[in-house]
């Protein structure tokens, strides 16, 4: 039988002649494929292939090498893991939004947090109108702006009110609210306001199951995830903040290099609490080579560093990747979903037609999105 040659890695060349000098010192035979002869030091897109009967021993020294690169990376993004101090929570007045307030509160009890309450009201469009008409519509509407802004306000205020009421009833102590009004399209006020803010992370409810699948907050939702720069928690009406004594958590991973920040991420918004961190990837194959050398590896990584953490890695064979992630969350009684999105990647697949709906609006659980190479 043929002994193929198979790519195990792509790099730059410098970080290709890296990992054939230690492949070759771990006696694996390397080959390089598509150095530029005349530029090998810019050589860019080099890859690295070893014999098919050393793939797992190839692919495991592959994974100790990008472990220091890995350190690298994380050492450089460490600033990034302060401790969340400015929540931002977009408000409609809704129910919804009403829950997207309770879990806010219970998180910045936790972590001695501020919150800024956000509401963004309509600003009309105005369209083109004879010239002769022109005076009479331009007073006409700011009328309309001005009873818009008068009503938002009071809206507003009477939210406002009736949260700080139910914090001093309760008896939570260390949570400090305020609240901000701005005119314009919801999404982009809650992205430029949230950098303005400097907010750690964003909370924003939605609605559950069994409503229109064109709501507008469903779609400010999804353009606030695409296009924030912090973490983002998204809240379906029907998801109940609870005090439990232990936050099960079901991390979806695709293993990419951005899970290792997320990771850190997570684990530093959720310290307060008491969790058990359930890491999951979903493959087609439970004899995936590389699945098992990564999912080795990054078990290995998160018991070096939550030692005193419940964790559990694990591979759920199912050729649907969504039914998958249903099954663990039945089998583990998850409370909250988490994971790292690309343009192109893990979350385009969640936020597909449809999707989205049966999956996290249908289970009524949390989810926390991280962006990598964004934050």
């Amino acid at each position: 039988m043929e002994d193929k040659l198979i790519t195990i890695a792509v790099h730059n060349y410098a970080r290709a002649e890296i990992l054939r000098t230690k492949l070759e010192s771990e006696g694996v035979e390397c080959y390089l494929k598509n150095v530029n002869l005349i530029h090998s030091v810019i050589s860019g897109g080099v890859k690295v292939r070893v014999h098919e009967r050393n793939l797992e021993k190839a692919l495991r020294i592959v994974e100790k090498v990008s472990e220091n690169f890995r350190e690298e990376y994380l050492d450089e993004k460490e600033s990034s893991l302060q401790r969340v101090q400015r929540i931002l929570v977009p408000v409609d007045f809704s129910d919804y939004s009403i829950n997207a307030c309770r879990f806010a509160i219970g998180i910045a009890e936790k972590l001695s947090a501020e919150i800024k309450l956000l509401h963004v009201y309509y600003n009309p469009v105005t369209n083109s109108m004879p010239l002769t008409d022109t005076y009479y519509y331009e007073i006409n509407m700011d009328e309309v702006l001005r009873e818009i802004e008068i009503r938002a306000k009071e809206n507003m205020e009477k939210f406002y009110t009736e949260l700080k009421e139910k914090i001093d009833k309760e008896g939570i102590e260390g949570v400090k609210i305020d609240y901000a009004l701005e005119r314009g399209i919801p999404s982009d006020e809650i992205i430029e306001k949230s950098n303005e803010y400097k907010s750690d992370v964003i909370i924003i409810g939605t609605r559950g199951s069994g409503d229109q699948e064109n709501d507008l907050i469903g779609s400010v939702t999804t353009k606030v995830i695409e296009e924030a720069t912090i973490p983002v928690l998204v809240i379906p009406e029907d998801s109940l903040y609870r005090k439990l004594p232990v936050i099960n958590v079901l991390y979806a991973t695709n293993f990419d290099e951005s899970d290792f920040l997320a990771l850190r991420k997570l684990m530093n918004i959720l310290s307060p609490f008491e969790i058990k961190l359930n890491c999951v990837h979903i493959g087609v194959s439970e004899t995936n080579v590389w699945d098992n050398v990564k999912m080795d590896s990054l078990k290995q990584k998160l018991k070096e560093e939550y030692s005193d953490y419940d964790i559990e890695c694990n591979i759920v064979e199912n050729e649907d990747f969504l039914t998958g992630i249903q099954e663990i969350i039945r089998k583990k009684n998850i409370d909250l979903i988490s994971l790292v999105t690309h343009k192109r990647s893990l979350i385009s697949r969640l936020l597909g037609a449809g999707t989205t709906r049966r999956v996290l609006f249908h289970t009524n659980l949390p989810f926390l999105v991280f962006h990598a190479d964004r934050e």
